[in-house]
Parts: structure tokens; C-alpha cells; sequence
């Protein structure tokens, strides 16, 4: 996978961009000086989006649209052509789900997960490739390590983003042997402080909540937006993320086990919550509601491990992080020694 143009010359489509990961993905790569559309549900809210972009001094166009909507995904696709004259990086980040069990879901309510997690990204991908093979640009999809991992009541959106992971899987192949100088690159975020967790359905009668350590979404849009310049294959992003798939791959039955004594608690506050609060499932809710969720008290504000892990991956980076400057080809050499040992420990290249 080859640097792509600096952020500051790149057109950035962002999908889901009304909130949480996707919000602060697009502000921070306009505070970064790329021209960003922004697209979802929420006109009220792209709109607020599209002022704090503007006030950093880019140019930014919003294009409400339902994600599960072909069409609609790709007049966001023209629209950003139109505007700007070319897409560089697609980021697509939309998400719903519902908390329940899995014998507790109704037919509408699972497909609807499907068709707002796996199809939403492949009508963004079919639209914009077009657009992407002539800027040679990278299309980022943004999953979650329980793509490798489902877990009780989230057995639905467990499933759509291992579906997006094999689908994308089998694209980057494709593109890499069409020759067209495309990139995929999968980011797998652990739990972020986002306002979903209010805006969720849920069948459990309690508060929906990331499961713990929280991050909040700042770090993680930085990772997104290090895959569009200089694209990852795939980027587990926070401790807990790359936790999870190791367990998975060391012991599955482990995996289970804990997950049978913490899996149901792990995932709500404890604090009631009416089964008919209103949520997002099939429609937007009114207003702005921002980046940030109602776990600010407990959200981390880094994440080293993944710094870490992306500074070892540019090799200038990795003479600033280790201190040895003044011996730079044998930093150099050693920056490339610990690349390699990352890739071989998470099969990330």
C-alpha cells in the first residue's frame, strides 16, 4: 500500500459523520485542511458539522442521505464530484444495532443492522470506485474488532461487520489485482464514547454502554485518518481491540467463558432504561448531538498502544519515538526489525 496525497490536498467523503467516530473524523481532517463532505440521516447536525469545519478554514458540503438507499448513496458520490471535482478517501463509518439477544430479534430489526452496516458500505464502495480508481485513492472502512469476536446482544452487529471484513477481504485482492491503484484499509475500533449508546434500540431494559476501557473518539479519528494518507491493511485501534483479537486467536473458549460471567453486565450502566425509549434504528433523531457520548468521566483521552504501533510503522517516526537520532542506520535498521515483529504478531502490513 503506497502514501497517498498529504490530507490537506485530499477530497474526504464521511459517512455517519452527524456523530460520534464520524463527526470527529470529519472535523479533524478539516482542522487538517481537506475538503470534506459529510453525509447521514441528520440535516440539523451536518449542518453544525459543516461550521466547525468551516471554521478551521476548509471547505466542507453536507448531503443528508440514507445510507441504506442506493441512490441516495450515490447522489453523495456526485455531489462531492460536482463540488470538488474528485473523491480521494471514502470513510465509511455508519452504524445501527440493537441490544438483545439473539433469539429476542425481530426479522425487521436484523435486517435493518445488515442493511445499515454491510450494504451502506457496499453501495458506498460501488458508487465511488469509479472516483477512486482515477485518484488513486483509498477506501477506509471502518468495522470493529468484534468483526473477529461476536458477543451476547450484539449478535446482529457482530455479524454485519464480519460480513463488511470478508467482503472487503476479497475487494483488496480484487483491486490490487486490477492494478488500479486503489486501497482498502479496515479499521477495527475498540469501545468509543459516542452518543449511539443513547440512540441504540434495546430489548435489555438497562442503559446500553461501551464495554470498558471507553476511548474517546479524538485518537481513534486519528487513526482513520492516518489509513487515508498512509493506508493500513488492517488497524485494530486501542489496547482493547488488539486484546480481543489476540484472545481470539490464543483461545476462543476462553473468550466464552469470560463472556458467559461478564458479557451481559459488561454492556450497560446498570441504570434503567424504558424497552420503547425512543432510538435510530429506522430514523434519525432530532438535533445535534454531537462527537462525545455520556462517558466523558470515564474516556481515555490516547491511545498509546496504537500510537505506538503506527509510529513503528514509518520509520522516521520510529527514530523520534526510540531516542537514537544520532545513530540513525542503525535505528533505522532496528524501527524495521520491530515493524516486521508487529506484522508478524497481528498480520498487519
Amino acid at each position: 500500500m503506497k502514501r497517498k496525497k498529504p490530507l490537506a490536498e485530499q477530497v474526504i467523503v464521511v459517512t455517519g459523520a452527524s456523530s460520534g467516530l464520524g463527526r470527529a473524523v470529519a472535523r479533524l481532517a478539516g482542522r487538517r485542511g481537506a475538503r470534506v463532505v459529510v453525509t447521514a440521516r441528520t440535516g440539523e447536525a451536518l449542518d453544525a458539522c459543516v461550521r466547525e469545519i468551516e471554521a478551521f478554514g476548509s471547505e466542507a458540503l453536507a448531503v443528508p442521505a440514507d445510507c441504506t438507499v442506493q441512490d441516495e448513496v450515490a447522489q453523495v458520490v456526485e455531489q462531492a464530484v460536482d463540488r470538488f471535482g474528485r473523491v480521494d478517501t471514502y470513510v465509511a463509518n455508519a452504524i445501527v444495532t440493537v441490544y438483545a439477544e439473539t433469539y429476542r430479534y425481530e426479522p425487521e430489526e436484523l435486517r435493518r443492522i445488515m442493511d445499515v452496516n454491510f450494504f451502506g458500505q457496499v453501495y458506498g464502495y460501488w458508487a465511488v470506485l469509479p472516483h477512486l480508481r482515477a485518484s488513486q485513492g483509498t477506501f477506509v472502512s471502518v468495522q470493529s474488532a468484534l468483526a473477529y469476536r461476536g458477543i451476547p446482544l450484539q449478535g446482529g452487529y457482530c455479524a454485519s461487520k464480519a460480513a463488511l471484513r470478508n467482503f472487503f477481504e476479497s475487494a483488496r485482492v480484487e483491486l490490487e489485482k486490477a492494478g488500479w491503484g486503489v486501497d482498502v484499509s479496515i479499521v477495527h475500533p475498540a469501545a468509543i464514547n459516542t452518543p449511539q449508546f443513547d440512540r441504540d434500540r434495546q430489548k435489555i431494559g438497562k442503559q446500553p454502554q461501551p464495554v470498558p476501557p471507553i476511548y474517546q473518539p479524538e485518537p481513534f479519528a486519528e487513526a482513520v485518518l492516518h489509513c487515508c494518507e498512509r493506508p493500513v491493511r488492517e488497524l485494530p485501534v486501542g489496547w482493547g481491540a488488539q486484546k480481543l483479537l489476540w484472545g481470539q486467536k490464543l483461545s476462543p473458549r476462553a473468550g466464552d467463558l469470560m463472556l458467559l460471567r461478564m458479557g451481559w453486565r459488561s454492556q450497560h450502566t446498570g441504570e434503567d432504561k424504558p424497552l420503547d425509549a425512543a432510538d435510530n434504528l429506522f430514523g434519525p433523531l432530532p438535533g445535534d448531538p454531537g462527537a462525545h457520548g455520556r462517558f466523558d468521566a470515564q474516556a481515555r483521552r490516547r491511545t498509546a498502544w496504537t500510537s505506538l504501533r503506527l509510529a513503528l510503522r514509518s520509520r522516521a517516526a520510529g527514530l523520534a519515538l526510540l531516542g537514537l537520532g544520532a545513530v540513525a542506520a542503525g535505528a533505522v535498521e532496528l524501527a524495521s526489525s520491530r515493524d516486521g515483529m508487529v506484522r508478524r504478531l497481528t498480520g498487519v502490513r
